[in-house]
Protein backbone atom coordinates (compact mmCIF):
# COMPACT_ATOMS: atom_id res chain seq x y z
CA UNK A 1 0.00 0.00 0.00
CA UNK A 2 1.33 3.36 -0.92
CA UNK A 3 1.31 6.44 1.26
CA UNK A 4 -0.90 8.22 -1.27
CA UNK A 5 -3.48 5.45 -1.09
CA UNK A 6 -3.47 5.59 2.71
CA UNK A 7 -3.80 9.40 2.67
CA UNK A 8 -6.71 9.13 0.25
CA UNK A 9 -8.32 6.45 2.40
CA UNK A 10 -7.83 8.59 5.51
CA UNK A 11 -9.47 11.56 3.77
CA UNK A 12 -12.43 9.43 2.72
CA UNK A 13 -12.83 8.01 6.23
CA UNK A 14 -12.65 11.53 7.69
CA UNK A 15 -15.29 12.71 5.23
CA UNK A 16 -17.51 9.76 6.15
CA UNK A 17 -17.09 10.49 9.86
CA UNK A 18 -17.98 14.15 9.27
CA UNK A 19 -21.02 13.13 7.24
CA UNK A 20 -22.06 10.65 9.93
CA UNK A 21 -21.79 13.33 12.62
CA UNK A 22 -23.90 15.69 10.50
CA UNK A 23 -26.53 13.01 9.93
CA UNK A 24 -26.63 12.22 13.66
CA UNK A 25 -27.10 15.91 14.50
CA UNK A 26 -29.87 16.20 11.92
CA UNK A 27 -31.47 13.04 13.31
CA UNK A 28 -31.39 14.46 16.85
CA UNK A 29 -32.88 17.75 15.62
CA UNK A 30 -35.66 15.95 13.77
CA UNK A 31 -36.43 13.74 16.78
CA UNK A 32 -36.75 16.87 18.92
CA UNK A 33 -39.01 18.45 16.31
CA UNK A 34 -41.22 15.35 16.22
CA UNK A 35 -41.43 15.32 20.01
CA UNK A 36 -42.41 19.00 20.09
CA UNK A 37 -45.01 18.43 17.38
CA UNK A 38 -46.43 15.51 19.36
CA UNK A 39 -46.69 17.67 22.47
CA UNK A 40 -48.37 20.42 20.48
CA UNK A 41 -50.84 17.94 18.97
CA UNK A 42 -51.66 16.64 22.44
CA UNK A 43 -52.26 20.19 23.71
CA UNK A 44 -54.51 20.93 20.73
CA UNK A 45 -56.46 17.71 21.30
CA UNK A 46 -56.94 18.59 24.98
CA UNK A 47 -58.15 22.07 24.06
CA UNK A 48 -60.48 20.58 21.45
CA UNK A 49 -61.97 18.22 24.03
CA UNK A 50 -62.43 21.09 26.50
CA UNK A 51 -64.11 23.24 23.85
CA UNK A 52 -66.44 20.39 22.84
CA UNK A 53 -67.55 20.02 26.46
CA UNK A 54 -68.06 23.76 26.75
CA UNK A 55 -70.08 23.79 23.53
CA UNK A 56 -72.26 20.94 24.77
CA UNK A 57 -72.87 22.82 28.03
CA UNK A 58 -73.85 25.92 26.06
CA UNK A 59 -76.21 23.87 23.90
CA UNK A 60 -77.84 22.39 27.00
CA UNK A 61 -78.15 25.85 28.56
CA UNK A 62 -79.60 27.22 25.33
CA UNK A 63 -82.12 24.38 25.16
CA UNK A 64 -83.08 24.98 28.79
CA UNK A 65 -83.60 28.68 28.08
CA UNK A 66 -85.65 27.85 24.98
CA UNK A 67 -87.83 25.49 27.03
CA UNK A 68 -88.37 28.21 29.65
CA UNK A 69 -89.30 30.70 26.94
CA UNK A 70 -91.75 28.23 25.42
CA UNK A 71 -93.37 27.64 28.82
CA UNK A 72 -93.60 31.40 29.41
CA UNK A 73 -95.15 31.88 25.96
CA UNK A 74 -97.73 29.17 26.72
CA UNK A 75 -98.58 30.83 30.03
CA UNK A 76 -98.94 34.20 28.32
CA UNK A 77 -101.18 32.64 25.66
CA UNK A 78 -103.29 31.12 28.44
CA UNK A 79 -103.52 34.44 30.27
CA UNK A 80 -104.42 36.26 27.05
CA UNK A 81 -107.09 33.69 26.34
CA UNK A 82 -108.53 34.09 29.84
CA UNK A 83 -108.39 37.88 29.49
CA UNK A 84 -110.11 37.72 26.11
CA UNK A 85 -112.83 35.50 27.60
CA UNK A 86 -113.26 37.87 30.55
CA UNK A 87 -113.50 40.92 28.28
CA UNK A 88 -116.13 39.25 26.07
CA UNK A 89 -118.40 38.49 29.01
Amino acid sequence: MSVEFLNELENKVSALITTLDSVRQENARLKQEVEESGSMAQEIESENTRLKKELEALRADSQSNQDKMNMAAERIQGLLSRLDTAVQQ
